[in-house]
């Protein structure tokens, strides 16, 4: 699995940035362990370079699992999304691909279908826009022409609101 490292990351040395969101004041990160096979773990984390306040980890021993889709945000722009689930939580990571997108990724929080948190990534001098390593996971146009390189995340259809959160430009 090729490597995204950059130091402005929530992963250990000894994993790669598979998504990096900064917001202005913490990051979230997706990392996964470095593999030429399927990656063994996914985590999420989030805070800032002194603290954690966030961590979610996939393993096989652990059971939990990510879950993926693909929607629609305008005619002409897609929203690839990975998520997890905790408690009624639902943190979900965002990349937004296409000519009408409003921002080019984000970090969002429901709890049940109320949204908690939307927060654009913003990008850091020096470091490339936010975007899931296609090592790990190829969107598709929809669901079904989508492939995870894992099973630590699942390729299903779900609605987390993506035209909501994207939308148009115009």
């Amino acid at each position: 699995m090729a490597s995204d490292q950059n130091s402005d990351s929530m992963c250990k040395p000894e994993e790669v940035v598979v998504f990096n969101c900064f917001t202005g004041k913490k990051t979230a990160s997706l990392c996964a362990s470095p593999t030429e096979a399927a990656p063994t773990l996914l985590a999420y984390r989030y805070g800032t370079g002194q603290k954690v306040e966030n961590e979610f980890l996939a393993t096989a021993a652990n059971g939990k699992t990510f879950g993926g889709t693909v929607a629609p945000a305008s005619p002409r722009a897609w929203v690839s999304q990975v998520w997890f689930d905790r408690s009624s939580y639902r943190y979900l990571m965002t990349e937004c691909v296409g000519g009408d997108c409003s921002h080019h990724a984000g970090l969002t929080v429901f709890n049940g279908e109320r949204m908690v948190m939307n927060a654009s990534c913003q990008r850091p001098p020096g470091v490339r826009l936010p975007a899931f390593s296609r090592d790990l996971v190829k969107f598709g146009s929809n669901p079904a022409e989508s492939k995870s390189s894992t099973p630590l995340l699942r390729i299903e259809e779900a609605d987390n609101g993506a035209y909501e959160l994207y939308g148009t430009t115009k």
